[in-house]
């Protein structure tokens, strides 16, 4: 049986208030990205994924590109040439200030990953 057509998502636009009162828009590729959390609980959800027995179990990312998507978090890797996502770094990521002294408003998955995919 052919499976029925679905729609695409070409584009992902966020309206984000900060906590000083003014307002960005931000953009998300979806061709770059596919999974979206906002929220402690589906940040709750989305840390399973990396858990032990979860889809990515063992997933790692080079150092270069946890540093460029997450450069207030130099400590959690500090020398080593890459990093294991496991649940406690989803946490700490989605806890960890970032230079502007504000937490993420969303933790963003790549649809790349420089390692193991």
């Amino acid at each position: 049986m052919p499976t029925a057509p679905r729609p695409r998502i070409t584009g992902i636009t966020l309206d984000v208030l900060m906590p000083d009162g003014t307002a960005r828009t931000l953009a998300i590729d979806p061709n770059s990205s596919d999974a979206l959390v906002w929220s402690d609980r589906a940040v709750q959800v989305f840390r399973k994924f990396y858990d032990i027995g979860g889809p990515a179990e063992g997933k790692r990312m080079t150092r270069e590109d946890f540093l460029q998507h997450f450069p207030q978090a130099a400590s959690l890797i500090g020398d080593q040439p890459d990093i294991l996502i496991s649940p406690g770094v989803v946490d700490q990521l989605w806890t960890l200030p970032k230079p502007d002294g504000t937490t993420p408003a969303f933790l963003c998955k790549s649809t790349m990953n420089p390692i193991n995919g």
